[in-house]
This record gives C-alpha cells, structure tokens and sequence, in this order.
C-alpha cells in the first residue's frame, strides 16, 4: 500500500511541474520584447502617438474615436465627452472603450517611470 501512495504522489508531483513549466513559457512569449500585445487602441511610445489595430502598431494620422465619446488628437491631447482635456504621457495607452491605462512593464512601448510599480531607481 505504502509503494502504491508513494507512486501516485510522484506522479502528481512530476504532473504539477510539467504544468508549471508549460505555462511560464507560455507567459514569457506574451512578453516578448518588441510584441504588442494590446488589442485595439491607441498608445504614446517614444512622444510619438501610434494606432494599435490586430496586433500591431503604425502612427497615427488622424483623430481616434472611442466608444464612450472621448477623443484622441494625433500630439496626444484626449477630449472627454463632457468636454474635460487632458495630454496622454509617454508609456500610456487607451483602449476602444475610452480607458486611460499604463502600458504593462516588459511590454513594447512601456515607460518606467515612477507611476510604474516595478520602477527601481538606479
């Protein structure tokens, strides 16, 4: 009885470890350097403002159009519906919906300032 247990939790251990293995790489392709991975939306990377569409990104060249009414200016400047302005930084992104949001840290276009919270000072 003693071998049998010990049999299944070796194997339950061997499981566990192949599983875990497998899915660190699949995360370690999602953050490959140079890949976006943002949906559709725009972003600032580099003070220059790009269009992301179907996986990849090309400058953007005329006003972007959100769901929710805001629009986004070719220099970065976001107009909200109710008329609020306000500049999108470097490192920045909006998505369809309108949703201000960081660039996730290892992913093309971040910036690591002191809004992000894996910043280390050097």
């Amino acid at each position: 009885m003693k071998k049998v247990f010990i049999a299944v939790a070796m194997l339950m251990g061997i499981a566990v470890t192949v599983n875990a293995q497998t899915q660190a790489k699949q995360t370690m392709g999602k953050m490959a350097m140079g890949k976006m991975e943002m949906k559709d939306g725009v972003m600032m990377s580099n003070n220059k403002m790009m269009l992301c569409h179907d996986m990849s990104c090309t400058p953007l060249t005329k006003t972007y159009a959100c769901k929710d009414g805001s629009k986004i200016a070719i220099d970065g400047t976001i107009t909200k519906a109710n008329g609020t302005k306000s500049k999108l930084k470097n490192g920045y992104e909006v998505d369809r919906t309108g949703m201000v949001m960081m660039i996730p840290h290892g992913e093309a276009g971040h910036v690591c300032t002191k809004d992000c919270p894996k910043y280390m000072k050097m």
